[in-house]
Protein backbone atom coordinates (compact mmCIF):
# COMPACT_ATOMS: atom_id res chain seq x y z
CA UNK A 1 0.00 0.00 0.00
CA UNK A 2 1.45 3.16 -0.65
CA UNK A 3 -0.08 6.85 0.07
CA UNK A 4 1.84 10.05 -1.78
CA UNK A 5 1.01 13.79 -0.74
CA UNK A 6 2.13 16.15 -3.60
CA UNK A 7 2.23 20.30 -2.72
CA UNK A 8 0.58 22.69 -4.71
CA UNK A 9 2.35 25.49 -6.96
CA UNK A 10 1.63 29.22 -5.61
CA UNK A 11 -0.74 29.69 -8.52
CA UNK A 12 -3.42 27.24 -6.59
CA UNK A 13 -2.48 26.94 -2.91
CA UNK A 14 -5.75 29.13 -2.11
CA UNK A 15 -7.57 26.58 -3.45
CA UNK A 16 -5.64 23.37 -2.79
CA UNK A 17 -4.36 21.99 0.45
CA UNK A 18 -2.84 18.99 -1.47
CA UNK A 19 -2.95 16.66 -3.79
CA UNK A 20 -2.90 13.02 -3.34
CA UNK A 21 -2.37 9.49 -5.03
CA UNK A 22 -2.84 5.87 -3.17
CA UNK A 23 -2.58 2.30 -4.44
CA UNK A 24 -2.98 -0.68 -3.06
CA UNK A 25 -3.25 -4.34 -4.16
CA UNK A 26 -5.45 -6.34 -1.91
CA UNK A 27 -6.55 -9.41 -3.44
CA UNK A 28 -4.01 -11.67 -1.81
CA UNK A 29 -4.39 -9.92 1.42
CA UNK A 30 -7.11 -9.28 3.42
CA UNK A 31 -10.29 -6.61 2.94
CA UNK A 32 -8.92 -3.00 2.96
CA UNK A 33 -11.37 -0.62 5.23
CA UNK A 34 -10.78 3.01 5.47
CA UNK A 35 -12.85 5.46 7.70
CA UNK A 36 -14.27 8.39 6.30
CA UNK A 37 -15.48 11.04 8.54
CA UNK A 38 -16.73 14.45 9.22
CA UNK A 39 -14.62 17.29 7.43
CA UNK A 40 -14.59 20.68 6.43
CA UNK A 41 -12.67 19.71 3.28
CA UNK A 42 -14.15 18.80 -0.01
CA UNK A 43 -12.24 16.12 -2.26
CA UNK A 44 -11.82 15.07 -5.77
CA UNK A 45 -11.27 11.81 -6.54
CA UNK A 46 -10.59 9.40 -9.63
CA UNK A 47 -10.05 5.82 -9.68
CA UNK A 48 -7.70 5.44 -12.07
CA UNK A 49 -8.17 1.85 -11.28
CA UNK A 50 -11.64 0.93 -9.75
CA UNK A 51 -12.11 -0.92 -7.16
CA UNK A 52 -13.94 0.80 -4.48
CA UNK A 53 -16.95 0.45 -2.35
CA UNK A 54 -18.65 2.48 -0.03
CA UNK A 55 -20.85 1.45 3.03
CA UNK A 56 -23.55 4.06 4.18
CA UNK A 57 -26.27 3.62 6.74
CA UNK A 58 -25.78 -0.47 5.94
CA UNK A 59 -26.05 -0.05 2.26
CA UNK A 60 -22.96 -0.79 0.12
CA UNK A 61 -22.49 0.40 -3.07
CA UNK A 62 -19.67 0.80 -5.90
CA UNK A 63 -18.41 4.40 -5.57
CA UNK A 64 -18.49 6.29 -8.49
CA UNK A 65 -15.10 6.33 -10.73
CA UNK A 66 -14.93 9.97 -10.61
CA UNK A 67 -16.47 12.48 -8.34
CA UNK A 68 -16.71 15.09 -5.48
CA UNK A 69 -16.90 14.36 -1.70
CA UNK A 70 -18.30 17.14 -0.29
CA UNK A 71 -17.57 18.72 3.40
CA UNK A 72 -19.80 16.84 5.74
CA UNK A 73 -20.71 15.90 9.25
CA UNK A 74 -21.13 12.35 8.10
CA UNK A 75 -19.16 9.32 8.07
CA UNK A 76 -18.74 5.75 5.97
CA UNK A 77 -16.95 3.30 4.96
CA UNK A 78 -14.58 2.66 2.29
CA UNK A 79 -13.18 -0.81 1.33
CA UNK A 80 -11.54 -3.00 -0.93
CA UNK A 81 -10.82 -6.28 -1.84
CA UNK A 82 -8.86 -6.13 -5.28
CA UNK A 83 -5.94 -3.57 -7.42
CA UNK A 84 -7.04 -0.38 -6.76
CA UNK A 85 -5.79 3.25 -7.47
CA UNK A 86 -7.13 6.67 -6.48
CA UNK A 87 -6.16 10.12 -7.13
CA UNK A 88 -7.70 13.00 -5.46
CA UNK A 89 -7.59 16.87 -4.30
CA UNK A 90 -7.98 18.14 -1.02
CA UNK A 91 -9.13 21.43 -1.35
CA UNK A 92 -9.42 24.01 0.70
CA UNK A 93 -13.02 24.76 2.90
CA UNK A 94 -14.38 27.33 0.31
CA UNK A 95 -12.96 26.21 -2.95
CA UNK A 96 -16.41 24.24 -4.54
CA UNK A 97 -18.33 28.05 -4.38
CA UNK A 98 -14.98 29.56 -5.75
CA UNK A 99 -13.95 27.54 -8.26
CA UNK A 100 -17.73 26.14 -9.77
CA UNK A 101 -20.31 28.72 -8.53
CA UNK A 102 -22.09 26.04 -6.45
CA UNK A 103 -22.95 27.18 -2.70
CA UNK A 104 -21.59 25.11 -0.68
CA UNK A 105 -24.29 24.35 1.52
CA UNK A 106 -26.09 22.61 -1.88
CA UNK A 107 -23.68 19.73 -1.61
CA UNK A 108 -22.67 19.49 1.81
CA UNK A 109 -22.43 15.57 2.79
CA UNK A 110 -22.76 14.39 -0.88
CA UNK A 111 -20.98 12.30 -3.03
CA UNK A 112 -21.58 13.33 -6.88
CA UNK A 113 -20.27 12.18 -9.42
CA UNK A 114 -17.85 14.55 -11.63
CA UNK A 115 -20.47 14.49 -14.77
CA UNK A 116 -23.29 15.54 -12.60
CA UNK A 117 -21.63 18.11 -11.68
CA UNK A 118 -19.35 19.73 -14.08
CA UNK A 119 -21.23 17.87 -17.27
CA UNK A 120 -19.25 17.60 -20.20
CA UNK A 121 -16.65 19.41 -18.78
CA UNK A 122 -16.22 17.01 -16.03
CA UNK A 123 -16.28 13.83 -18.90
CA UNK A 124 -13.43 15.67 -20.25
CA UNK A 125 -11.31 16.24 -16.75
CA UNK A 126 -12.26 12.41 -16.04
CA UNK A 127 -10.74 10.83 -19.46
CA UNK A 128 -7.81 13.60 -19.78
CA UNK A 129 -7.33 11.73 -15.81
CA UNK A 130 -7.49 8.26 -16.30
CA UNK A 131 -5.36 8.28 -19.09
CA UNK A 132 -2.47 9.40 -17.59
CA UNK A 133 0.57 7.35 -17.01
CA UNK A 134 2.07 9.03 -14.03
CA UNK A 135 1.16 11.21 -10.57
CA UNK A 136 2.51 14.15 -12.42
CA UNK A 137 0.93 14.04 -15.41
CA UNK A 138 -2.40 14.00 -13.04
CA UNK A 139 -0.99 17.06 -10.97
CA UNK A 140 -0.42 18.93 -14.03
CA UNK A 141 -3.71 18.54 -15.80
CA UNK A 142 -5.91 19.75 -12.86
CA UNK A 143 -3.66 22.54 -11.83
CA UNK A 144 -4.50 23.64 -15.19
CA UNK A 145 -8.18 22.70 -14.83
CA UNK A 146 -7.97 24.87 -11.59
CA UNK A 147 -5.96 28.24 -12.83
CA UNK A 148 -8.44 27.83 -15.42
CA UNK A 149 -11.76 28.32 -13.61
CA UNK A 150 -13.30 31.97 -13.11
CA UNK A 151 -14.08 32.83 -9.58
CA UNK A 152 -17.65 34.62 -9.60
CA UNK A 153 -18.56 35.08 -5.85
CA UNK A 154 -19.22 38.42 -4.47
CA UNK A 155 -17.29 40.59 -2.58
CA UNK A 156 -19.22 39.89 0.90
CA UNK A 157 -18.69 36.48 0.19
CA UNK A 158 -14.88 36.02 -0.32
CA UNK A 159 -14.58 38.39 2.78
CA UNK A 160 -15.55 35.69 4.72
CA UNK A 161 -12.66 33.48 3.76
CA UNK A 162 -10.09 35.64 5.94
CA UNK A 163 -12.19 34.35 9.04
CA UNK A 164 -12.42 30.89 7.81
CA UNK A 165 -8.69 30.88 7.97
CA UNK A 166 -9.00 32.80 11.49
CA UNK A 167 -10.75 29.47 12.46
CA UNK A 168 -8.76 26.98 11.57
CA UNK A 169 -5.84 28.55 12.55
CA UNK A 170 -6.93 29.65 16.08
CA UNK A 171 -8.48 25.70 16.14
CA UNK A 172 -12.39 26.30 15.99
CA UNK A 173 -11.39 28.01 19.35
CA UNK A 174 -12.97 31.70 18.20
CA UNK A 175 -16.61 33.43 19.67
CA UNK A 176 -18.71 34.52 17.49
CA UNK A 177 -18.75 38.30 18.62
CA UNK A 178 -14.85 38.10 17.65
CA UNK A 179 -15.48 37.17 14.21
CA UNK A 180 -18.13 39.61 13.43
CA UNK A 181 -15.66 42.38 14.16
CA UNK A 182 -14.12 41.85 10.47
CA UNK A 183 -17.11 41.88 8.75
CA UNK A 184 -19.57 44.71 7.85
CA UNK A 185 -22.76 42.59 8.18
CA UNK A 186 -25.23 41.54 10.45
CA UNK A 187 -24.80 37.89 11.91
CA UNK A 188 -27.59 36.83 10.37
CA UNK A 189 -26.04 37.77 6.71
CA UNK A 190 -22.50 36.54 7.96
CA UNK A 191 -23.58 32.93 8.85
CA UNK A 192 -25.62 33.39 6.12
CA UNK A 193 -22.58 33.53 3.59
CA UNK A 194 -20.28 31.57 6.05
CA UNK A 195 -22.55 28.42 5.12
CA UNK A 196 -22.57 29.19 1.06
CA UNK A 197 -19.12 29.40 1.44
CA UNK A 198 -18.15 26.45 3.59
CA UNK A 199 -21.65 24.41 3.64
CA UNK A 200 -22.00 24.81 7.84
CA UNK A 201 -22.59 27.65 10.20
CA UNK A 202 -19.70 29.47 11.61
CA UNK A 203 -20.26 27.61 14.85
CA UNK A 204 -20.90 23.86 13.59
CA UNK A 205 -17.79 24.46 11.16
CA UNK A 206 -15.78 25.24 14.29
CA UNK A 207 -16.61 21.96 15.66
CA UNK A 208 -15.56 19.75 13.12
CA UNK A 209 -12.48 21.89 12.96
CA UNK A 210 -12.01 20.90 16.39
CA UNK A 211 -12.37 17.69 15.94
CA UNK A 212 -9.91 17.11 13.03
CA UNK A 213 -7.41 19.17 15.25
CA UNK A 214 -7.85 16.44 17.65
CA UNK A 215 -7.46 13.58 15.15
CA UNK A 216 -4.31 15.54 14.40
CA UNK A 217 -3.11 15.40 17.64
CA UNK A 218 -3.68 12.01 18.57
CA UNK A 219 -0.84 11.01 16.09
CA UNK A 220 1.33 13.89 17.29
CA UNK A 221 1.50 13.31 20.36
CA UNK A 222 0.65 9.26 21.08
CA UNK A 223 1.03 9.68 24.32
CA UNK A 224 -1.59 11.90 25.52
CA UNK A 225 -4.64 10.51 27.50
CA UNK A 226 -7.87 11.09 26.28
CA UNK A 227 -8.44 13.62 28.61
CA UNK A 228 -5.13 15.58 27.79
CA UNK A 229 -6.00 15.19 23.95
CA UNK A 230 -9.63 17.32 24.75
CA UNK A 231 -7.79 19.58 26.51
CA UNK A 232 -5.11 20.15 23.88
CA UNK A 233 -7.45 20.40 21.05
CA UNK A 234 -9.35 22.86 22.88
CA UNK A 235 -12.51 20.76 23.96
CA UNK A 236 -14.05 22.27 27.37
CA UNK A 237 -13.73 18.69 28.74
CA UNK A 238 -13.30 15.00 27.71
CA UNK A 239 -16.97 14.58 27.33
CA UNK A 240 -17.33 16.91 24.92
CA UNK A 241 -14.55 15.37 22.62
CA UNK A 242 -16.46 12.08 22.99
CA UNK A 243 -19.85 13.40 21.55
CA UNK A 244 -17.90 15.02 19.04
CA UNK A 245 -16.36 11.39 17.82
CA UNK A 246 -19.94 9.74 18.44
CA UNK A 247 -21.07 12.48 16.04
CA UNK A 248 -18.62 12.17 13.82
CA UNK A 249 -16.96 8.84 13.63
CA UNK A 250 -19.63 6.93 14.82
CA UNK A 251 -17.32 5.95 17.58
CA UNK A 252 -15.79 6.85 20.50
CA UNK A 253 -12.04 7.94 20.52
CA UNK A 254 -10.64 4.61 21.90
CA UNK A 255 -12.25 2.71 19.16
CA UNK A 256 -11.64 5.29 16.26
CA UNK A 257 -8.29 5.35 17.18
CA UNK A 258 -7.81 1.40 17.24
CA UNK A 259 -7.98 1.48 13.38
CA UNK A 260 -4.63 3.13 12.38
CA UNK A 261 -5.19 6.12 9.84
CA UNK A 262 -2.15 7.55 10.78
CA UNK A 263 -0.92 7.44 7.16
CA UNK A 264 -3.28 9.36 5.81
CA UNK A 265 -2.29 12.43 8.42
CA UNK A 266 1.28 12.25 8.58
CA UNK A 267 3.03 15.06 6.18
Amino acid sequence: MEFEKIYPKSSIEHLVQFFWNFEGDFADTSLYHHASVASIHPKLAFQYIPGMTIVKNDEQKKLFTSGFQSQTNEFYQLSCEQNVGVFGVYFQPYAIPLLFNIPANEITSHNIEITELLGKEGSFLEEQILTCSNVQQRVNIITRFIEERVDTLSTHVKGNIATVSCLILNDGNVKMQELLKTQFLSQRQFERNFKILTGFSPKYFSRIVRFEKSITNAYDNPSLSLTELALHSGYFDQAHMIRDYREFTGKNPSAYFSEDQSLFVKE
